[in-house]
């Protein structure tokens, strides 16, 4: 079984809402409130890159991209995934920093923020070589801790 990695399609956030994590589902509201749906289709309109990973029959497993800030050259990178990701732990280890270096093409870097609860996230940013340089204790809609993280590309 192998992933695939495409261009995310609007089709695919039903599949996507539906079933990913409940770290990131709790990330997604602790941070700001918003429902895997409607983080969804905020990302598929606002994202400058906007990719879907793929298991078997094109089944999206996870999505992923950036997003520009009103800073110039830094990026906004996240990433949400359902636990079938998990199923393809060797394949995505192995790629996953190529595609993060693909589509932070253009920034000079990029961050975001982390929920604290979500550490099987943490040890994947560790992986893929971003840097936490903060923690906020109460951050986001419900005031919860969040790590923010970097990458100097």
């Amino acid at each position: 079984m192998h992933l695939s990695v495409r261009d995310m399609q609007q089709s695919d956030i039903d599949h996507l809402a539906a079933n990913l994590r409940d770290e990131d589902v709790l990330e997604l509201k602790a941070q700001n409130g918003l429902t895997p749906e409607v983080a969804l289709k905020v990302v598929l309109v606002v994202a400058r890159r906007c990719k879907v990973i793929c298991g078997p029959n094109d089944i999206p497993v996870g999505v992923f991209g950036v997003s520009d800030t009103h800073t110039v050259g830094l990026g906004s990178i996240w990433m949400m995934a359902t636990p079938d990701l998990l199923k393809h732990q060797r394949q995505f280890l192995r790629e996953c920093r190529e595609g993060i270096s693909e589509i932070s093409k253009g920034y000079s870097c990029v961050f975001n923020y982390t929920d604290a609860r979500n550490t099987v996230h943490h040890r994947w940013l560790k992986w893929c070589g971003f840097t936490f340089i903060k923690e906020h204790e109460n951050f986001g809609q419900d005031s919860e801790p969040f790590y923010e993280f970097v990458k100097i590309l």
